[in-house]
């Protein structure tokens, strides 16, 4: 655990070291509000109905731009500076690397879940917001956050070029987002598609109820997409 924090601080302090993630932050929120706010022909304030659910749709969809950006650089940057061999020399295991460094981007990620607080609680203060489903969107969009950022690691542990990690992690996240809107099967196969796809089982979340099948989903996707990382840093660390 002690290697795993000591990864996790070196990148904490790149991370902060730079305006960088502060810019991503603000962008971010700024993006989300503003769509949920005042975009398209029903905003918020015309429709006069308390429902934080619009603004998780928004987050969503910005999100899916900005989670390759912010993960992009985790080992992408390390293979271009010729910083990761001797990163996998020191007594650090490919586990602790890949944790250690995944663990500061959900990090970044949660400064902007509380970022996200703002909108519930100016709604709730000038009408009736159901806080059930408010709980249950924001837990739904913390598991969407982390399954696009450890995507986004994954794509990142392939490539030394930031750019191409981030393509590849808009891609990767774009198809699970996507799949079972892109479809065109039915019958048991187009069930499995669903079941597939991100968009499916974080929409359950707006029910304002907690589905353990969607939780093992996001789960079962992180772990999986840490695995892959975890596999590609091994092999480069052995070829």
């Amino acid at each position: 655990m002690n290697e795993i924090m000591a990864i996790f601080r070196k990148e904490i302090k790149t991370t902060f070291n730079s305006p960088i993630a502060f810019i991503v932050i603000v962008s971010f929120l700024v993006i989300s509000n503003w769509l949920f706010f005042d975009y398209g022909d029903y905003p918020f304030f015309a429709i006069n109905l308390a429902d934080i659910r619009g603004l998780f749709n928004f987050a969503s969809i910005v999100l899916l731009f900005f989670a390759p950006a912010l993960s992009m650089r985790l080992i992408a940057e390390e293979k271009h500076h010729e910083t990761l061999e001797l990163l996998v020399t020191l007594p650090l295991t490919d586990v602790q690397i890949i944790m250690g460094k995944f663990l500061s981007i959900v990090a970044l990620f949660a400064i902007i879940l509380c970022g996200m607080l703002v909108a519930p609680i100016t709604i709730a203060n000038i009408g009736d917001l159901d806080m059930g489903i408010v709980f249950t969107s924001f837990v739904g969009f913390f598991l969407l956050g982390v399954s696009y950022l450890s995507l986004g690691l994954a794509a990142s542990s392939f490539t030394k070029n930031q750019i191409v990690a981030y393509l590849m992690g808009l891609i990767l996240i774009a198809v699970f987002f996507l799949i079972n809107g892109i479809s065109t099967t039915s019958g048991m196969m187009s069930t499995i598609i669903e079941n597939l796809s991100i968009r499916f089982h974080y929409q359950n979340f707006f029910r304002g109820v907690i589905d353990s099948r969607d939780v093992l989903y996001f789960l079962s996707l992180s772990a999986i997409s840490l695995l892959i990382s975890i596999a590609a840093l091994t092999n480069r660390k052995h070829a």
